[in-house]
């Protein structure tokens, strides 16, 4: 205040003249009623980086000057201390201003004082002293502050887990995430105590544990539970918890993810910084602030072990130093869209090489977010997951080892029945023609039992054949053009086959009926496939029909679909029986398997192969009167089918 009482001695336009005006360590600058530069004293253009003569050449309102306040939002000119202490009469003091200083090339920061200056009788001032100190050292240690903070907050506001301070039992602070469990409001659960969370069966599980921890003694670091929401729902949730002391007491930090969906949400924290890098330090998963540049800029302990590195090492490399060789390409491609802001967050299981060569594998969670300095920021979290992997690489080689057994038996039962067939077949050929060219009866008895039941040897093994090429692979389709009434009238012709070679020609009537509109209409099929379905129910109609007739039908369903049907008046299918057939190796009970033969798997094949046409077998059967299946396909097979 002295210097505004010598000011108050002076004249205004004097002061240039003035010695001690002209070596006081202060900065002043005066102006004129009209706000126009009247003089300054060295220290206030030595302040401001400008010439006496160029300070005073400005424009009358001083708008050459822009003024910054603190917050870095520009100061309009009437707002500017001069201009308020020339309009108000009062003075306005411990205003903090920033410009661009032109000789130091960087943003200087003032405190300003402007005291009004009246001539003797005035109400209005005749002029503006302005009273400058250099507070940019003290400016920018305070934003240096202010961003630290900002640092440390945005960082914990943004982790994903669910987050618990345990303190004397009770409920110390909770991030909002953890509401997503609750559905609570935060001011409703803080102070209370945590078991009430829990659900009743496991309360005293939780508590043993808690009680335990306190106690030094040894207990799971993770574990799983139930906790209540405020409708009653249950929520399954992992438990990851770290005892710490804090304020001089035992306190348990306790980070919450739902292992259902696996969603860890965002954490908004409301404490001091001291409070956020206590978390930031004790998380149980690596976490660390990543620059644009990939170079680590904060790491915390467990990130330090996780890949053994010690901190200071870590915080002279990039993420992609220690980023296996497999997984870096993809990293690095979604960081850039993280930093383009084409996504704000990216998930990917990678793996890091350790320090000592071996491999980690983990579930790593980045997100971006702009803090209030508008700048990019990006955190990283990563999980250890490298005995779940190692785990599932187990599982694999074991499927993997399935898979080919399987192969290999399928392809010895390929083998096999092949093998079977050769000399069958001869066995079959030659008991057939001694049946027709034998002339003692007895003979041809014995041939007709000879036939009979190589046939039914047959039958086993073209069953045998059938599953070991179903399990080989996929069912493969290869559709082509058929006329319907050709593809229906041979189907008939093997009919009348079949039932010769059961032996059943002469008290089975074999019979075929196909709608007339249908026998120039073109189907495309596969016509293997067809035959092959048609063939299994034809055998199974003629095999379990001692009298009567199999009869095979043709007819339209819809307006692009057919249907293909064998009737029979066999033995008939109980009701709860239907379902079954359709099962690999299962036959109606009741049946006389000494006598039907098979093994059960016809049906089922056909089932699969009906499948893979878009198509459908259905049954329709009273027991003692008959079945009929009908075997529904589309009239043209899509492509990819």
């Amino acid at each position: 205040m002295w210097v505004c009482d010598f000011l108050g001695l002076l004249n205004m336009r004097d002061f240039s003249k003035d010695i001690l005006f002209q070596t006081l360590p202060t900065g002043v600058v005066c102006f004129d009623e009209g706000g126009a530069v009247v003089c300054a004293n060295p220290a206030a253009l030595e302040m401001l980086g400008m010439r006496l003569d160029d300070l005073m050449s400005g424009e009358n309102d001083i708008s050459f000057w822009r003024l910054l306040a603190e917050n870095g939002e520009d100061i309009p000119v009437d707002q500017q201390p001069s201009r308020i202490a020339l309009k108000t009469g009062l003075p306005v003091n411990d205003k903090i201003a920033g410009f661009f200083h032109p000789v130091k090339n960087a943003y200087c920061w003032l405190k300003v004082d402007a005291i009004p200056v009246f001539d003797e009788g005035e109400e209005s001032p005749s002029g503006v002293y302005l009273n400058l100190a250099d507070v940019t050292a003290e400016v920018n240690a305070r934003n240096k502050l202010k961003q630290a903070q900002s640092d440390y907050q945005m960082l914990v506001d943004n982790m994903h887990s669910g987050v618990a301070i345990i303190q004397d039992g009770l409920l110390k602070f909770l991030n909002k995430s953890f509401t997503t469990y609750t559905h609570q409001e935060l001011d409703d659960l803080i102070g209370t105590p945590f078991i009430e969370l829990i659900i009743p069966e496991e309360r005293q599980r939780i508590s043993e544990f808690y009680v335990k921890r306190l106690a030094g003694l040894e207990v799971p670091e993770s574990y799983r539970t139930k906790i209540l929401s405020v409708n009653g729902a249950q929520v399954w949730v992992d438990f990851k918890v770290k005892k710490l002391d804090y304020r001089g007491k035992p306190t348990l930090l306790v980070l919450i993810n739902d292992v259902d969906a696996e969603v860890r949400a965002e954490q908004e924290l409301k404490y001091s910084e001291l409070r956020f890098r206590r978390l930031f330090e004790e998380a149980p998963i690596g976490i660390s602030l990543v620059a644009e540049t990939g170079e680590l800029l904060e790491v915390n302990q467990k990130f330090a072990d996780i890949s053994g590195y010690t901190r200071q090492e870590m915080l002279q490399m990039t993420f992609a130093d220690f980023t296996h060789s497999e997984d870096l390409e993809k990293d690095l491609l979604l960081f850039e869209e993280l930093k383009a802001g084409k996504r704000d967050s990216y998930e990917m299981l990678k793996r890091y090489i350790r320090k000592d060569g071996g491999i980690v594998w983990g579930e790593l969670k980045v997100r971006s977010f702009i803090d209030a300095f508008e700048k990019l920021q990006i955190i990283g979290m990563f999980e250890d997951r490298t005995s779940e992997v190692n785990a599932r690489k187990e599982l694999e080689i074991a499927r993997d080892m399935a898979n080919e057994s399987s192969r290999l038996k399928s392809a010895f039962l390929a083998s096999v029945s092949h093998e079977l067939r050769t000399p069958l077949n001869a066995v079959l050929g030659f008991s057939d023609i001694i049946q027709n060219t034998a002339e003692q009866e007895s003979n041809r008895e014995y041939a007709g039992f000879i036939y009979e039941a190589g046939f039914k040897v047959m039958t086993i093994i073209d069953d045998i054949l059938e599953l070991a090429m179903s399990e080989h692979g996929k069912i493969r389709l290869r559709p082509a053009t058929f006329r319907l009434g050709d593809l229906f009238d041979e189907f008939g012709k093997h009919l009348q086959e079949i039932v010769y070679k059961y032996g059943k020609d002469e008290v089975v009537d074999s019979l075929n009926e196909i709608d007339p509109t249908l026998r120039d209409v073109e189907i495309v099929t596969d016509k293997s496939k067809v035959y092959q379905v048609i063939v299994n129910l034809v055998k199974n109609a003629v095999k379990f029909t001692e009298r009567g007739f199999v009869k095979l039908g043709c007819f339209k369903c819809s307006q692009n679909r057919i249907a293909l049907s064998v009737q029979d008046t066999g033995i008939g299918i109980p009701d709860d029986q239907k379902e079954v057939i359709f099962d690999f190796f299962r036959q109606a009970d009741g049946q006389d398997h000494a006598k039907y033969g098979g093994i059960g798997i016809g049906l089922a094949i056909s089932q699969r192969v009906a499948n893979a046409m878009n198509g459908e077998i259905r049954v329709d059967s009273v027991p003692g009167k008959g079945t009929t299946f009908t075997f529904e396909i589309p009239l043209k097979l899509e492509e990819g089918h």
